[in-house]
C-alpha cells in the first residue's frame, strides 16, 4: 500500500483511533467515514487478503491452513477429500488456466528478448520512490529490532544501494531526502545504467550538487536545467562552465575534487565525455545561424504520431480544472520555470542536456542498443529526445507534492517540491553521509566487473528490467550481491508490461468496463453527485467510456481484482526463462515464490511489501502522475 504506516488508507492523516477493515483487517482508517468512502477501491484487495474459504461448496471451511490448487492457484482446499469432491466443477476453469499459461510461454520467450528502446530516460516514467525506507525496515519496532540481534543503531549504520537501470536521479534524490533527520550513518549508492547519455546527465547534476553546495540558488537552478526546454542566460552559462570543467577531468581528478563522493572508472568517464562534448558544442543561442531550435524539434516529435495528440487531450481532460491552464502553458513551450511576479524571465538559450538519440525509425532491441548508442556518440548528431508522455509531473508523487506546496501552477508546485528534495540531498552530502559510484554497463553483466565482486547491498532496485530479461535471470545475477548480514536486505523488481506479454484475457477489459466505471464514480465525495447521477444511466456510462478509452484500461483497474492474471504471468515467465527445466508443466506459484533460493513477499496475503508499494492508488492522484493501473513491484529476500 502506498500510504505511510500509521496513516489512514483514505485521507492519509495520522490515525489516532484505528478503524480497520472488518473483513480482512489489513486496511486501516481514521474513521468510519473514510472506511466507507474507500470501500470500492479497497474491495479487490480485500477479496485477496480476507481469510480463505474452502472452494468445495459442501465444506466452505475457513482456515489459515488451506492449500491452493497447484495447477491454477485460484482455488483453495482444506484437504484432498474436498479437492476431489470439487474437481468436476473446478476442472474446466483449472484446465483453461493451464492452457493459457502454456500458450503464453512461447510468446514470452520471443518478447522478453525483443523489447524496443526509444530514447534516453532523462525524465522518468515511474514515480520516485524511497529505496531504503528505514522506518519500515531497519527502524522497525523494538520487538522486531531485538529479534535481529543487532547491537548497531540503525540510525548510525552504513548502507549500500544498487540501482540497476537507474534512469535519472529521482529515486536516489528521493531516497536521500527521505532519510530520517536523526540519521547519522552513511549511504553508498551505485547508479548503474547501460545508457551513457543518462549517466552523463546524472554525473553532471551530481557534480553541480557537490561543487556548488554553498550556492543558495543551486537547487532551483538544477531543477530548471533538469526539465526546462529553454534557459535563462545565467543558468545556461553555469551549465556550460560545468560541462567545460568535466571535460577537463580524469576519473581520479573528479574523485578528488568531489572529496571522494563521486566515483567513476576511466573507461566510463571517457564515454560520458563524448556526451558532455556533444552538449558543449551545440549552438543553443536563439537567432544564431547554427541554432539547434529545440522548440521546433519538440513540436515535430509531438505531432509525429497521431496517438500523442489524443493522449494529450485525455491527460488534460482528467486534470483538476484549476491546474489545466498551467499545464497548457508548459505543454505549449516546454518551460519548467516558475513565474516571477506573474511573468516569465527571459529565456534566450535552449537546454542542450535535453538532446541525445531518438529511435523514431525502425525498432532497436535493448540487446543492440549499446552498439547503436556508440554509433550516435561518434556521429555527434544529438537531437531533442524527450517523449511527450515523459513529463516532470509524471515522476514525482502528486500526493507528496501538493502537501509540500500546493499551487494552481503545476510548474511552480512541482519546481518547489523538486528543489526542496535536492536541498535535502545537498545537506546530506555536505554532512559526509553520501557517496556515489556511477557505472555504464548492462546490469546482467555487472558481476563481470572485477572491482564489483566484493560489493554487498542492503537494497537492490532493478527498475523494470525483469520485463526484458525475465525475473529469474535477473535474480540469479543480483542474489550474490545481496547482503546476507542484514535481515532487511531486499531485491526489488518492477513489472510494467506483464498484461501485454502474458496470459491476459481481453474479455477482462469488458468485465472491467461494464462493472467498474460506475464504481469509480461512486468512490467519490458528496460533491461528485452530478457524475454519479450521470453514470447511473447505462447509456450515459457507455458514452463516457467511448470518449475516454484510456479510462477503461488503466484508470478503473484499481476497482477490479486482476490478481489471478498477474500470478499466471509470473508462472508463465518462470517457465519461459528457466532454461534448465525440462518440464512443460506450469510451476506452482509456491515454486515461483522461491526463485533462485530467495523468498518473494506474498502480495496476496496482505500488505506485505516493506520497501515499496506493490501497486499505487490511481484515483487519489487525480491522474496528474499518469500512473498506470497495471504496474506492480515485487520484493525478494533471503528466507
Amino acid at each position: 500500500m502506498d500510504v505511510q504506516r500509521g496513516c489512514c488508507w483514505r485521507c492519509e492523516n495520522p490515525i489516532e483511533k484505528e478503524v480497520p477493515c472488518d473483513v480482512c483487517g489489513e486496511a486501516k482508517y481514521c474513521s468510519e467515514i473514510c472506511r466507507f468512502r474507500d470501500q470500492w477501491r479497497h474491495k479487490p484487495q480485500c477479496g485477496e487478503w480476507k481469510p480463505k474459504q474452502c472452494s468445495n461448496p459442501k465444506c466452505c471451511k475457513e482456515s489459515a491452513k488451506l492449500k491452493e490448487c497447484a495447477a491454477c492457484c485460484n482455488a483453495w482446499y482444506c484437504g484432498e477429500t474436498c479437492q476431489r469432491q470439487h474437481w468436476k466443477e473446478h476442472k474446466p476453469s483449472c484446465q483453461k488456466c493451464t492452457r493459457e499459461i502454456k500458450a503464453a510461454v512461447a510468446s514470452l520467450k520471443v518478447n522478453l528478448q525483443n523489447q524496443v528502446m526509444r530514447c534516453p530516460y532523462y525524465v522518468g516514467n515511474a514515480l520516485a520512490i524511497d529505496l531504503l525506507n528505514l522506518p519500515s525496515n531497519e527502524l522497525c519496532s523494538e520487538v522486531e529490532r531485538s529479534a535481529k540481534a543487532s547491537e548497531e543503531d540503525p540510525l548510525e549504520s552504513s548502507y549500500s544501494i544498487l540501482s540497476a537501470g537507474c534512469g535519472n536521479l529521482r529515486n536516489w534524490i528521493h531516497t536521500v531526502a527521505s532519510l530520517p533527520n536523526e540519521f547519522k550513518g552513511t549511504l553508498h549508492t551505485v547508479l548503474n545504467d547501460l545508457d551513457p547519455f543518462v549517466q552523463a546527465r546524472n554525473v553532471l547534476q551530481l557534480y553541480m550538487m557537490i561543487m556548488y553546495s554553498n550556492d543558495p540558488n543551486i537547487a532551483e537552478r538544477i531543477t530548471t536545467i533538469w526539465y526546462s526546454l529553454h534557459l535563462p542566460e545565467e543558468d545556461y552559462k553555469f551549465l556550460v562552465d560545468c560541462l567545460r570543467a568535466l571535460l577537463g577531468f580524469s576519473a581520479d581528478d573528479l574523485n578528488k575534487v568531489t572529496g571522494g563522493v563521486l566515483n567513476l572508472t576511466e573507461t566510463d568517464m571517457a564515454v560520458m565525455g563524448l556526451v558532455w562534448k556533444g552538449w558543449f558544442e551545440l549552438e543553443c543561442r536563439k537567432g544564431h545561424p547554427n541554432y539547434i531550435d529545440l522548440q521546433e524539434q519538440r513540436r515535430r516529435s509531438l505531432y509525429h504520431y497521431d496517438y500523442l495528440e489524443e493522449g494529450r487531450r485525455l491527460y488534460r481532460k482528467r486534470l483538476p480544472s484549476e491546474l489545466a491552464p498551467s499545464h497548457d502553458e508548459y505543454d505549449k513551450h516546454g518551460n519548467f520555470i516558475p513565474l516571477v511576479n506573474g511573468r516569465l524571465c527571459s529565456l534566450p538559450y535552449d537546454n542542450p542536456t535535453l538532446t541525445g538519440y531518438l529511435f523514431t525509425q525502425g525498432k532497436v532491441s535493448h540487446v543492440n542498443v549499446a552498439q547503436e548508442i556508440t554509433r550516435i556518440l561518434t556521429s555527434g548528431r544529438f537531437v531533442y529526445c524527450i517523449e511527450y508522455q515523459l513529463m516532470p509531473f509524471s515522476e514525482w508523487d502528486y500526493l507528496k507534492v501538493k502537501k509540500h506546496h500546493y499551487n494552481k501552477s503545476m510548474v511552480t508546485m512541482f519546481h518547489s517540491f523538486i528543489s526542496d528534495q535536492i536541498k535535502r540531498t545537498i545537506a546530506s552530502i555536505k554532512a559526509g553521509a553520501q557517496s556515489v559510484s556511477v557505472i555504464v554497463c548492462n546490469c546482467l553483466n555487472i558481476l563481470q566487473l572485477a572491482h564489483f565482486k566484493s560489493y554487498q547491498f542492503d537494497r537492490i532496485f532493478t527498475s523494470n528490467i525483469a520485463d526484458y530479461s525475465g525475473t529469474q535471470a535477473l535474480l540469479k545475477v543480483m542474489k550474490p550481491l545481496l547482503n546476507r548480514e542484514n535481515t532487511c536486505s531486499t531485491i526489488i523488481t518492477q513489472h510494467w508490461n506483464w498484461y501485454l506479454l502474458g496470459p491476459y484475457d481481453d474479455r477482462y477489459d469488458d468485465v472491467c468496463t461494464a462493472s467498474n466505471v460506475r464504481l469509480s464514480a461512486l468512490d467519490t465525495h458528496s460533491d461528485d453527485m452530478e457524475m454519479i447521477t450521470r453514470l447511473a444511466n447505462p447509456q450515459a456510462m457507455v458514452e463516457e467510456i467511448n470518449k475516454d478509452i484510456y479510462h477503461v484500461y488503466f484508470y478503473v483497474q484499481e476497482y477490479f481484482n486482476n490478481m489471478s492474471w498477474f500470478v499466471s504471468y509470473l508462472r508463465a515467465e518462470y517457465l519461459a526463462v528457466n532454461k534448465d527445466s525440462q518440464s512443460t508443466k506450469p510451476p506452482s506459484f509456491q515454486k515461483v515464490k522461491q526463485s533462485e533460493g530467495l523468498q518473494l513477499r506474498d502480495f496476496r496475503r496482505g500488505n506485505s511489501n516493506k520497501v515499496v508499494p506493490f501497486r499505487y492508488r490511481l484515483k487519489a492522484r487525480v491522474s496528474v502522475n499518469q500512473t498506470r493501473g497495471m504496474d506492480r513491484m515485487l520484493e525478494w529476500h533471503f528466507p
